[in-house]
């Protein structure tokens, strides 16, 4: 049963369009921001119009997450003192809560029906993974261990959830089903693999590892074979995220601040972006043609777009104050 946020802010504007209207133009991008004076949730156009602010709180509002069909936004907040998990909906523009324990809910993940989210918690003691109905009903447990599981993500199918654990001493890229069963290894080094993303059609994972004494892009099937290193350069490789269509992965390089991209077989690296700054947090529009990323190239942290050839750039935002973590709406389905 939802229970009504105190803090809740109304906003109109995030009405569902249709799949034909979800252009550039018009498309929205969730993100926060710390232009007013403490961290919030913002939404506005793909094209920087039509800025609306989702919270109004004294606390600090974090990692915005769009559901599946792009009708509900999963946020984390510290509003009451611990990080917990919640929602805004967009049809009756109203925030719930959703997480009431005493520990920490962080990272959180929507399974592809939109029905469920998998998420990081440390209310037990230790760090470990549990699920819940996307009301907040039927929290449970999926991992119980005394070192950190994190960083979960469920599977474009539905049916498992891969995550970072660092159960055996380091970080190492597991799977579960949705039950917390059949846990799989799939990597096994002495270096910490991270940022697990499942490929859209969910038969390979990309990842970040450290194992070359700096961190790399990596690949690897869903069932733990076939693993290949993409990037191979001597600087640190971070943030990797696909392509809708699965063809490309696109990173962001620390020696540089830039963003690539390379397909998934480790052919035709290609740098994209060349205005210098640091340029990450990267966000591929759902018809695969657009990137919303962030970067502090004219001295402040604001937020970018670019075709995915580089071209075409475009900045959104223009305001003193920290714009972090763009996400681009999906697709209504």
């Amino acid at each position: 049963m939802f229970v009504l946020c105190p803090f809740s802010y109304l906003i109109i504007g995030c009405g569902q369009e249709s799949q034909d209207e979800q252009s550039f133009g018009t498309a929205q991008i969730v993100f926060y921001s710390e232009r007013d004076g403490n961290q919030e949730i913002y939404l506005m156009d793909g094209d920087g119009g039509n800025m609306i602010r989702v919270t109004e709180n004294p606390a600090i509002d974090s990692d915005p997450s769009w559901s599946p069909n792009g009708d509900r936004i999963a946020f984390i907040s510290n509003r009451y003192g611990n990080w917990d998990i919640f929602i805004y909906i967009c049809d009756i523009d109203t925030t719930y809560q959703l997480t009431y324990s005493n520990g920490d809910n962080l990272d959180i993940d929507w399974s592809p029906d939109g029905n469920k989210i998998v998420f990081q918690s440390n209310r037990d003691g230790y760090q470990n993974l549990f699920a819940m109905d996307a009301d907040g009903n039927n929290q449970r447990k999926l991992t119980d261990n005394t070192l950190a599981d994190l960083m979960p993500q469920w599977s474009p199918l539905g049916d498992q959830i891969a995550f970072v654990s660092y159960r055996d001493g380091n970080g190492e890229i597991y799977v579960i089903d949705i039950f917390g069963e059949n846990e799989v290894r799939l990597t096994n080094n002495t270096r910490n693999d991270l940022e697990p993303q499942w490929s859209p059609d969910g038969s390979k994972i990309v990842f970040s590892s450290h194992r070359k004494n700096d961190e790399d892009i990596y690949v690897i099937n869903a069932d733990g074979t076939g693993e290949k290193r993409l990037s191979t350069s001597a600087s640190d490789e971070y943030n990797p995220r696909w392509s809708p269509d699965g063809q490309l992965i696109f990173f962001y390089a620390f020696i540089n601040g830039e963003i690539y991209c390379v397909g998934p077989d480790g052919h035709n690296l290609i740098q994209l972006t060349q205005e210098g700054g640091n340029n990450r947090d990267l966000s591929v529009s759902p018809d695969g043609e657009w990137i919303a990323f962030v970067s502090d190239r004219d001295s402040d942290t604001e937020i970018y777009t670019m075709d995915i050839n580089g071209d075409n750039v475009l900045r959104l935002t223009n305001v003193p104050g920290l714009d972090r973590a763009p996400q681009f709406r999906p697709n209504p389905e």
